[in-house]
């Protein structure tokens, strides 16, 4: 039985920790990886494309069910994205294909290729999809935080035209939770502000650089922080974002619809 072909098999059986559930919970998402290992197993193994370094094997995913390329979803993208986090594909580069594919891509001028390394299943990490909130868009630089850079990259390349992500450092993220243990509830507004004017770590630039306004940047930034209370990274800090309605120590002269910054159970501060 060649990897492939356990894949499948455990994708049917859906012994993986969390693939039962992720299946369950999120469309479409086990007849992806399912077509994909399929797919890939059905082709002679003359014709076959593989990975120079690692034996795997290589598909383009635009062109599963058509001979000629069709254009991939939104819907799709998504689902790739989670595959990418949950270590069932890698998005791979240009210049990891053979000299013989990059030139018939260039000859045709098709460069827009979504180009797979199908991974091995038994090393899959569905656990990592617990966190992902049902059919939300992921935040790359939530994402990164919770997984690593390296994954971050690979989840949104090319999936991304003219826009730029950024990856804030987690140690430059800890005079948020400074600032909240002394206030002990802010708005996101002003927590943004705050975080804009004294961070000290500035943040990597993923992607096409940008000169953002300072409402952009705001705007990235609440994003972020309400990306991370999805995840649950601010659990570590014991704190976590409401509206100010249901704040019950220390509400804020706001509408009730504010979204807060708050202290909850905190027990060690983990920051300095």
């Amino acid at each position: 039985m060649n990897y492939l072909e356990n894949n499948i098999k455990l994708i049917r059986e859906m012994k993986g920790d969390n693939m039962e559930n992720s299946f369950k919970h999120i469309s479409g998402l086990k007849k992806t990886i399912l077509d994909i290992n399929k797919r890939a197993n059905a082709i002679p193994e003359s014709k076959r494309v593989y990975n120079l370094k690692t034996g795997n094997n290589l598909i383009r995913f635009d062109n599963l069910n058509s001979s000629k390329p069709i254009r991939v979803t939104e819907r799709e993208k998504y689902l790739l994205q989670l595959l990418i986090i949950s270590k069932c594909i890698r998005r791979i580069d240009y210049y990891e294909i053979s000299p013989e594919l990059r030139k018939r891509y260039a000859d045709n001028n098709d460069f827009r290729a979504y180009i797979y390394e199908i991974l091995d299943i038994e090393n899959s990490r569905f656990d990592r999809l617990r966190a992902i909130k049902k059919d939300r868009p992921l935040n790359y630089s939530a994402l990164c935080l919770m997984t690593d850079v390296k994954t971050g990259n690979e989840a949104f390349k090319r999936f991304t035209v003219n826009k730029g992500f950024y990856y804030f450092r987690p140690d430059s993220l800890e005079v948020i939770a400074n600032y909240v243990w002394k206030y002990h509830t802010v708005t996101l507004t002003d927590l943004a502000n705050f975080y804009l004017d004294h961070i000290t770590i500035r943040p990597s630039v993923y992607g096409k650089i940008e000169v953002l306004t300072r409402d952009d940047q705001l705007t990235y930034i609440i994003d972020m922080l309400k990306a991370l209370n999805e995840l649950g990274w601010w659990k570590q800090y014991d704190l976590t974002i409401k509206k100010n309605a249901n704040v019950r120590r220390n509400k804020l002269n706001v509408h009730g619809n504010t979204l807060v910054f708050i202290e909850e159970k905190r027990t060690i501060k983990k920051a300095v």
